[in-house]
């Protein structure tokens, strides 16, 4: 299959120096990247700038902020040559209502930044690609118990565009050895609890 991966966090500028971001590291991307080229498969990663790099040979693109990344997709999915998209990429809910061409003065004791809304991508994908596509969204929670994951998951299947969600939490993930998920094949379906990129790899195939 060929497969479209996206992993990191968006970069959302202020000036021309600084910008909002996440904490995303890109890591599961980039070991889903390996694992499914292990598996034989054909793999296009798109990385937010400083992410992490897959250690097997894929194809690579860089984007920066929620808007980029948007374009980054629908060029490439409106080729109609991927089977699926896997969308790690955490990308910012909010950004800058204005980005200034330079540096803002750092003398200023205080500043006020008006944040907008970034385009939401995720239920997008699929008008972007006129060829059939199945969709894997992933949903981050902290320190959320069954019904918070459950609702949030909810959320994710109700905003339309996916066909499956991963859900993983960021205090698990920071006390396991093996990253935890849970896989949701609907969202009133009972998640199934999965160790590892690799054995997450295996089953997303296998769906």
């Amino acid at each position: 299959m060929n497969i479209l991966i996206t992993a990191g966090a968006t970069r959302e500028p202020i000036d021309a120096v600084r910008y909002l971001s996440n904490v995303s590291t890109g890591s599961t991307g980039a070991a889903l990247a390996d694992a499914l080229h292990a598996l034989g498969h054909t793999v296009t990663l798109l990385r937010g700038e400083g992410s992490a790099t897959p250690d097997h040979a894929c194809e690579l693109e860089t984007f920066s902020s929620a808007v980029n990344l948007w374009s980054l997709l629908e060029r490439r999915l409106s080729a109609n040559t991927f089977d699926v998209v896997i969308m790690t990429a955490a990308v910012s809910d909010y950004r800058p209502e204005t980005a200034h061409a330079g540096k803002i003065s750092s003398d200023a004791a205080q500043l006020s930044l008006t944040l907008v809304r970034t385009p939401k991508i995720l239920p997008q994908l699929k008008d972007f690609s006129l060829r059939r596509i199945t969709v894997i969204g992933f949903k981050l929670t902290v320190g959320a118990d069954a019904a918070a994951r459950r609702d949030a998951v909810a959320a994710q299947f109700a905003a339309g565009g996916v066909d499956h969600v991963v859900q993983n939490d960021l205090v698990e993930i920071r006390a396991a050895k093996i990253h935890p998920f849970r896989l949701f094949r609907a969202a009133d379906d009972a998640p199934e609890e999965i160790a590892g990129t690799t054995a997450l790899a295996e089953r997303l195939l296998r769906l």
